[in-house]
């Protein structure tokens, strides 16, 4: 996992999780594995958990293209911590209120 630039991000207390936002960002995106995706560039995402903004990712950019995988985890899809650098944003321009979502993308 990527180092994390600034260690203090937005936290909000939403109905008893704390949000954050995270900024998504493949590891390799010329990699096979990425063939398994149909956006390969950075994310910016409002969840809870680093695991929730990586399932969003999965399920909203899923192909049904077939690719050679190595591992289990990529099975998948390629939105892993095992293909995936991630930092916490700490822009204010990103609203910590509302529900998990991704916010942008970024090509």
């Amino acid at each position: 996992m990527k180092g994390v630039v600034d260690l203090q991000f937005f936290q909000h207390t939403h109905e008893g999780e704390t949000m954050k936002i995270y900024k998504l960002m493949p590891r390799n995106p010329d990699s096979n594995v990425w063939e398994g995706s149909n956006f390969k560039g950075a994310l910016i995402v409002r969840a809870e958990e680093s695991d929730n903004a990586l399932r969003m990712a999965r399920l909203k950019y899923k192909t049904t293209q077939l690719h050679k995988i190595e591992s289990q985890e990529t099975a998948y899809g390629p939105w892993t911590g095992a293909n995936t650098d991630f930092e916490y944003v700490t822009d204010s321009k990103y609203s910590i209120e509302g529900d998990e979502e991704i916010l942008e993308e970024i090509a």
